[in-house]
């Protein structure tokens, strides 16, 4: 048997980077802690998909954020599609690094 693989190109990103960036992009009150809202461990990779379209769901969420200041729990990849449909980020695949 043949062990099944794909080759991705994908955009890291180091995890407290990404914590200013949005904390800095959405104003937030606090600030964005990507490890608490995704619930990931030290020394993990997250991927992330980001399409510049957001459903009705995502789309309430992001109205909510921009009006309160506050992030909410796994949150990220509809505050990255968010800025994607913006013109402010590029579509594609990133890979959140943490490690600390």
């Amino acid at each position: 048997m043949r062990l099944k693989k794909a080759t991705k190109k994908y955009m890291e990103v180091d995890w407290q980077d990404l914590n200013e960036f949005l904390t800095e992009r959405f104003g937030f009150d606090e600030e964005y802690e990507f490890v608490a809202a995704e619930e990931v461990g030290n020394d993990s990779k997250t991927s992330i998909n980001v399409e510049p379209e957001l459903s009705k769901w995502d789309r309430e969420h992001i109205e909510k954020v921009l009006e309160t200041k506050k992030w909410e729990c796994c949150q990220t990849r509809a505050l990255l599609c968010y800025l994607c449909e913006q013109g402010e980020i590029p579509a594609g695949e990133y890979l959140i690094s943490v490690s600390w």
